[in-house]
């Protein structure tokens, strides 16, 4: 007997046995189950999916001795004749060679008049049929809008935007589709163990990805596989026929390129190219691979997206780990400007060697978010260096001097004449941990010889009662008297007056002057309302399209700050609380919160790009923010 390629010997003769169009074979079961079937189908769909099977299982469903019928018997003669393509009632028309008006006329018109001859049914089958002329389209017009009873039409196309919108609105349309990887593993898998054969799995895999969808170029592949490893087939081999990079080598390109090695990664290039791999496919087979790894990454549940064998995934998910999304996405840019450039240059070998090291060299990406953040940190320790050391935070000492009754905390410290220095010095207890810096009282040393107060008999080192002053640490000389000018005393335990309408008149110098000390933070600010103030307790609501507006003010340094222009603004300690709603306060309300001179509105894109310590660090870096 002689030999039939597989593709031939593996075709379907039923609708059970179509791979991976279920949605129409379903559809024509049940329609042939109602008895609704339609005169005419187009069947349209990329090229090897099944359309001329499925043609041919509908035209012996049709025309068996037991039809119609969903499961055709093969073996009466009118489905071996329809199988084996020479039945007289079933007739395959090639659109491609028979596009003329005349041979539409020759062919079809003229015999669609006549009764089958053998069968129930005369069907005729249009292969590629968007190759007819607009005239040969026309002729079939009136024949599909009233066929005989006794006719069917069936037209098979890889292009259906090809057609006539008047053709395909008499017909039927069935959209086929590209069969998944997986599917073609499982079916290739089956042929091989039907034909006694020992198929590497990954090799199976490989056929697949060429493939692309179709089974029949599958098919194709696997008889030229079997043709040059005999039964016993591993993925090496068929990587070295089909001239396939194997997928170890994009695994191992990725990781080199993930630990930024550039000798590494050229010497891997030349290894490739020495093997005779064309450079389009390396190009692509690198785009493909960080095509995989971004989808793995961004959408991990999402595993039907990827069309890949399962036994590759669990490697995309373990190598996706190193990189970030961002990184991804920048990869998968340089991949395509090295693709795009490699088919236009004269050097693609060079193209593809500097593309290369551009992906190796790239830079992990840095959060935008990040770096905002360690600025603030940046801007603070420096604010914090240039600050004069808190006198709250010495010990006072003053062997020459009683201190004050501690008792009263509301007592003037009068001035006292020099005493002699007693046996034992006292120190003066810090001040309470309540007391705001801002407050604590560090006067300059002067003379006075007024009568001393009253001096206190059970003060302990190191502790005061709230709302107390602190004295600096000072060593006068024996002719020196101490002085202590009070300040206005800020009380933590103190409950504010004020109301809500005071609040929101001072808002806008609060906001002027947190501008001042961090631009960052005032123009976040900007996009608050003040809507609430109660027991010193301030609310700031902010609208859900500025949640990252409120995420930085809520951060313990941006809060810490707020706090503090809060409380010496208004004289009494205040904390902020903040809180999002979809509905903002009405337009007067928001019109009595905005600063005076209204701040520009900014995304924090912006505001790191107008941001000096930015400005530095890109110019420095040759760096550049991603994003809008």
């Amino acid at each position: 007997m002689a030999y039939e390629v597989t593709a031939r010997r593996w075709r379907p003769q039923e609708f059970d046995g179509v791979v991976g169009q279920d949605h129409v074979t379903t559809t024509l079961k049940n329609a042939i189950q109602a008895s609704q079937i339609a005169h005419a189908y187009v069947f349209a769909g990329p090229r090897g999916v099944g359309k001329t099977t499925t043609a041919r299982i509908l035209a012996k469903a049709l025309n068996c001795v037991n039809g119609p019928t969903i499961t055709p018997c093969n073996v009466c003669s009118f489905c071996k004749e329809i199988s084996e393509g020479r039945s007289v009632d079933v007739l395959e028309i090639d659109g491609a060679s028979n596009n003329k008006v005349e041979q539409i006329r020759t062919q079809l018109l003229e015999s669609v008049k006549y009764t089958p001859s053998q069968g129930k049914h005369k069907i005729y089958i249009i292969d590629e049929v968007h190759m007819l002329t607009k005239e040969a389209f026309n002729a079939l017009l009136k024949t599909l809008e009233e066929p005989p009873a006794h006719v069917y039409f069936i037209f098979a196309t890889t292009e259906p935007q090809k057609v006539l919108p008047t053709i395909l609105s008499r017909c039927q349309r069935f959209d086929f589709r590209r069969i998944s990887s997986q599917m073609i593993v499982d079916h290739l898998r089956l042929i091989a163990e039907k034909s006694s054969f020992a198929v590497d799995p990954d090799a199976l895999a490989i056929i697949a990805r060429r493939a692309d969808g179709s089974m029949r170029d599958a098919e194709s592949l696997f008889d030229q596989v079997v043709a040059f490893g005999g039964p016993d087939l591993s993925a090496r081999d068929v990587a070295q026929v089909l001239g396939i990079v194997e997928q170890d080598i994009y695994f191992g390109l990725v990781d080199i390129i993930a630990e930024h090695d550039v000798p590494a990664g050229l010497d891997l290039v030349h290894n490739i190219l020495h093997q005779g791999y064309n450079l389009d496919e390396i190009a692509l087979g690198i785009l493909e691979h960080l095509r995989n790894l971004l989808i793995v990454k961004a959408a991990p549940d999402a595993t039907g997206i990827l069309d890949t064998a399962a036994m590759e995934l669990a490697r995309y998910r373990t190598q996706c780990e190193r990189f970030q999304t961002e990184d991804l996405l920048r990869l998968s840019q340089l991949a395509t400007q090295m693709e795009n450039a490699i088919k236009t240059s004269a050097l693609p070998k060079v193209q593809l060697e500097t593309g290369l090291v551009r992906m190796i060299r790239m830079e992990p990406s840095v959060l935008l978010t990040d770096i905002l953040m360690r600025l603030s940190e940046m801007a603070e320790r420096i604010e914090q260096a240039e600050k004069p050391e808190d006198s709250s935070a010495q010990e006072i000492i003053s062997p020459t001097h009683p201190v004050s009754d501690a008792k009263d905390p509301h007592a003037r410290q009068t001035e006292s004449p020099t005493r002699p220095a007693p046996e034992s010095p006292q120190s003066c207890p810090s001040a309470s941990e309540s007391t705001p810096p801002s407050m604590l009282i560090s006067d300059p040393v002067q003379k006075s010889k007024t009568t001393p107060s009253e001096e206190s008999t059970d003060l302990k080192k190191g502790s005061f009662t709230s709302g107390e002053r602190t004295l600096s640490h000072t060593t006068p000389s024996s002719d020196e008297t101490v002085v202590h000018d009070e300040l206005p005393a800020v009380s933590s335990e103190a409950v504010s007056n004020r109301t809500l309408e005071e609040i929101i008149q001072r808002w806008p110098d609060i906001l002027e002057q947190i501008t001042q000390q961090r631009i960052s933070l005032g123009n976040f600010l900007a996009a608050a309302m003040i809507t609430g103030y109660q027991k010193n307790m301030a609310t700031l609501t902010f609208s859900t399209e500025h949640m990252f507006h409120k995420q930085q003010v809520e951060k313990k340094e941006s809060k810490d700050l707020v706090e503090k222009v809060f409380s010496d603004t208004l004289g009494v300690r205040t904390k902020i609380t903040c809180e999002v709603t979809d509905k903002m306060p009405s337009e007067e309300n928001h019109q009595a919160v905005l600063p005076k001179e209204p701040l520009p509105e900014v995304n924090a894109h912006t505001a790191a790009r107008q941001d000096p310590a930015v400005k530095r660090i890109l110019d420095e870096f040759d760096g550049q923010i991603m994003g809008k």
